[in-house]
């Protein structure tokens, strides 16, 4: 769309019927404060409002109203023509009679729209004209009032809206919708299947309880963070209109500046303390020691005479121990036949062999015979005897017998005796030199507590001053004044609170987010019996695939959306900054899927506190950059409209910027008072422009007390 003229009759300080012929480039209207510059910019949103039939007599000139004759009539008119596939205009009006003496009353609305048809011009509905081809979301994009008003993307929604309508991401947003929906009702189909499949019925349950308790978490917890995030919204948007006041703009910019440097100089001093864990070091650094170094002595040498004494009693035990063992070596030397050899062991024969023998009367070792009451016999029932007494005796033993005799079943002994050693030496100078360490510690510490609790006052003190600055803006009551003194203070601390919060729920999420993914990597890594519930299964697997592949491409072609707006905001930023520093712009994606511009040096360096007039031109660069958008994706032209967007600019700046903007091969229409000076147009600053230049101004001979003597004069100077 391309705006040919504009034309206002009666409207506020346009008094009677005006016209302006805009240029395809550059159009500056150019008035000092009270002129009528603002009242242009409002005329045409009032145009361009789709949404409100807005009647108001406010908007009806104050001097025109004043010459109403009782039963006269007059109209409000705001017309624009221009180009868009053709010729077309608009036009909003509605009429003002005057009942009585101080009475008005409005009558006929109207909002009509023609257009170009072959030869004929065709009457149609305004509204419907408007919303066709200048719609709201396209005047977002293009009417600024103000220089606050120039950061697009202050709104949490604009990167979302701006891809819906200018990229082809939404493509992608179909899809992935879709495919999720399939995904998850293929991953319903195959749980229920598997509740179903005798083997893995058991597990599939327990995991589908544990998996909607999961999911039932990470819905609570988007929810909160979404909450989180709405609060931090809000709070910050409070503050910012708190912070818009420009009669204390520079001092609260001092102050912020102020702030952030008291605020990381304690956040040092906090992590230094912190980095100081006296219970930590009581222990592991043996801070404990240097005041008890006659008990360390004593320990050592009770530790010494413990070991000397366990080693005594070790020794005496071992010795004992081998005077047992030395008796029973000399029972069995004893046992020895009248010739010196060794008896028998009383095992043998076995008692069987012996009881068969005297059964039978008969040595089965030898071969004789052995006869009833001989010697013989005799002996081999005493033999017998002996095997029976022995075995009880060996049984009764083994259940006796202790598994091990030990004089000490410990080491600690040894312990403690090692201790004591380990804290001898080289490391007893040490802990005699714990005490001058600690003072020092404890010195420091003292010393980083006072200086933060000076930090802290000076924070406080320049807390109070914003919170007393950000309450002097002007048309407000005492009481609001003490109210934004309150709110401002519960506005930072809310804010404050809430992204504590935020972060807190996006760790949770996370972590709820991993757990969730452990289940349902158990989930799918069943293995069930029924060859249905593997087709679900593996259906389940390839549309989950697809589903995260398509999430993956469109988070990239987001990515590659702001970088191609990114690089072509900074061709223009290059161009409004030719002989000054210009820096780079970045967008910035949010974890909220907002943007940020930021403005960097090229060495990577963010610029924080960028001056008024580099924020203005980065912003501005952004802007040229979507309008480029709009005009690929759309194939039309948008202009361009600010009210004083350049009010932080001087006068070397002024007219280097006019002179690229003027360049640009861009409908732009700029309201200003640039080029004002007590009162006059600066014509030599003007003459080497090539746009078209407009001068409005109030009409001499006015009162500065009756606003019905107001009226705007439009000359235009080229």
């Amino acid at each position: 769309m391309i705006i040919n003229r504009i034309r206002i009759k009666n409207y506020r300080s346009y008094y009677g019927e005006v016209a302006f012929d805009m240029s395809k480039g550059l159009t500056l209207i150019i008035g000092d404060n009270g002129d009528g510059k603002t009242t242009f910019f409002e005329a045409l949103q009032w145009l361009f409002n789709t949404t409100v039939d807005d009647t108001s007599i406010q908007n009806f000139s104050e001097k025109r109203k004043s010459e109403l004759e009782v039963g006269e009539i007059d109209e409000v008119l705001v017309a624009m023509e221009f180009e868009h596939n053709g010729l077309k205009s608009v036009e909003k009006s509605f009429s003002i009679e005057r009942t009585c003496e101080r009475t008005y009353r409005t009558l006929k609305f109207s909002f009509r729209g023609y257009e170009d048809r072959g030869s004929e011009r065709v009457p149609v509905n305004g509204k419907n004209l408007m919303n066709r081809c200048f719609d709201a979301y396209i005047q977002r994009y293009s009417m600024f009032k103000g220089e606050s008003t120039l950061n697009v993307f202050d709104n949490p929604t604009a990167l979302r809206e701006l891809v819906e309508k200018f990229s082809d991401l939404k493509k992608f947003e179909t899809f992935v919708e879709m495919l999720a929906e399939f995904e998850r009702k293929a991953n319903n189909a195959y749980v229920k299947e598997c509740k179903n499949d005798e083997k893995v019925s058991k597990q599939a349950k327990h995991l589908e309880i544990d998996l909607r308790q999961i999911e039932a978490k990470i819905s609570d917890t988007e929810r909160d963070i979404r909450q989180y995030q709405e609060s931090i919204n809000t709070f910050t948007g409070k503050i910012e209109d708190l912070e818009k006041h420009q009669d204390v703009g520079q001092k609260y910019q001092d102050l912020k500046e102020r702030l952030h440097n008291l605020t990381e100089k304690r956040n040092r001093f906090r992590g230094s303390i912190a980095a100081i864990n006296f219970n930590t070091s009581l222990l592991d650094q043996l801070w404990v020691l240097c005041a008890f170094p006659d008990v360390l002595k004593e320990f050592q040498k009770k530790s010494s005479a413990f070991s000397r004494l366990k080693r005594t009693q070790n020794d005496a035990f071992i010795k004992e121990q081998a005077k047992r063992e030395g008796k029973k070596e000399a029972i069995d030397e004893i046992r020895v036949l009248a010739n010196g050899s060794p008896k028998l062991p009383w095992y043998l024969p076995t008692g069987e062999t012996m009881q068969e023998m005297i059964d039978d009367h008969i040595c089965k070792v030898c071969g004789r015979p052995v006869e009833e009451g001989t010697e013989a016999y005799k002996f081999m029932c005493r033999k017998l005897d002996e095997y029976r007494l022995h075995l009880a005796a060996t049984i009764e033993e083994a259940n006796d017998e202790p598994e091990e005799i030990k004089l000490f079943y410990s080491e600690y002994v040894e312990e403690l005796h090692n201790l004591s050693i380990s804290l001898g030496g080289s490391n007893a100078q040490e802990i005699s030199r714990l005490a001058s360490d600690i003072n020092d510690r404890l010195e420091l510490v003292e010393r980083l507590k006072r200086e933060m609790t000076d930090i802290e006052g000076k924070i406080q003190e320049a807390n109070d001053e914003k919170a007393r600055l950000l309450i002097q803006a002007d048309g407000v009551s005492e009481e609001t004044l003490d109210k934004a003194f309150v709110n401002m203070k519960g506005f930072f601390e809310s804010k404050s609170r809430a992204e504590k919060r935020l972060i807190e729920s996006r760790a949770q999420l996370e972590r709820l987010q991993e757990e969730r993914d452990e289940l349902q990597a158990k989930f799918d890594q069943l293995k069930p019996a029924s060859s249905q519930v593997k087709v679900y299964k593996g259906v389940h697997e390839v549309l989950n695939r697809i589903a995260k592949a398509f999430v993956s491409a469109k988070d990239k072609n987001l990515s590659q959306f702001l970088r191609n707006l990114e690089e072509v905001a900074n061709t223009y930023l290059h161009r409004l900054n030719a002989t000054d520093f210009h820096g780079q712009v970045r967008l910035i994606k949010t974890i909220d899927n907002s943007a940020e511009i930021r403005l960097f040096s090229s060495n990577g360096t963010e610029v924080k506190n960028p001056s008024g007039s580099q924020q203005t031109t980065m912003y501005m660069s952004v802007l040229f950059a979507i309008s480029d958008l709009t005009t690929l994706k759309r194939e039309e032209n948008y202009p361009l409209i600010f009210d004083a967007a350049t009010s932080s600019f001087g006068d070397s700046k002024e007219d280097e910027f006019y002179n690229i903007i003027d360049k640009i091969e861009k409908q732009c229409i700029i309201v200003t008072k640039d080029f004002i000076t007590k009162g006059q147009l600066r014509i030599e600053d003007v003459e080497h422009l090539t746009c078209t230049i407009y001068r409005i101004k109030k009409r001499d001979g006015f009162s500065q007390s009756d606003l019905s003597t107001i009226c705007t004069e439009v000359e235009k100077v080229k």
